[in-house]
């Protein structure tokens, strides 16, 4: 979606589009084939809204806030499911990579889900390769002490369920 608009805005711009707009009131599955590859996404989306009888956006925010609520609603189905898979509750949900820069999104998924989150590193690919090439030449003597000093060397954020949560 960001690429359609020709990057013209930041991630952190859409975001806080999403959250201006957060009464908007259609969602998708995420899951579903239409979003696998389309051509557009924007259209993928409108098609979704109009063929399931739902307000169809028009602006990039409600759009975005379409997506991350939606994304957050996934999220929270998926947590259950593994929860009963698991036949045990888990208390946090870890975001990494980019989307732990996604601070609504990550606020939508503790509400939506009643966990916290913690979001953080950013940058999880890169650490992780570099932090398994360290523990094969031996400079973390084992896995515990290389989780430490990732820990200790990337800032977290935690995003705790709003009272009631969202009920997406």
């Amino acid at each position: 979606i960001r690429h359609e608009y020709e990057d013209q805005y930041s991630f952190a711009q859409i975001c806080s589009m999403a959250e201006e707009n957060r009464n908007f009131p259609s969602r998708v599955d995420v899951n579903d084939n239409e979003f696998l590859a389309p051509k557009s996404m924007i259209q993928a989306v409108k098609n979704y809204c109009l063929k399931s009888g739902q307000p169809v956006p028009k602006s990039l925010g409600e759009i975005a806030t379409v997506v991350y609520q939606s994304l957050a609603a996934c999220y929270g189905k998926t947590a259950a499911e593994i929860e009963q898979m698991a036949g045990e509750e888990f208390e946090i949900l870890h975001v990494i990579g980019g989307g732990a820069n996604a601070d609504y999104l990550n606020q939508l998924t503790a509400d939506c889900t009643g966990k916290k989150v913690i979001a953080g590193p950013t940058e999880a690919t890169a650490i992780g390769n570099i932090t398994a090439q360290m523990l094969e030449e031996k400079i973390f003597t084992d896995l515990r002490e290389a989780r430490k000093c990732i820990l200790e060397s990337f800032p977290l954020k935690s995003f705790y369920p709003k009272e009631g949560g969202q009920n997406l």
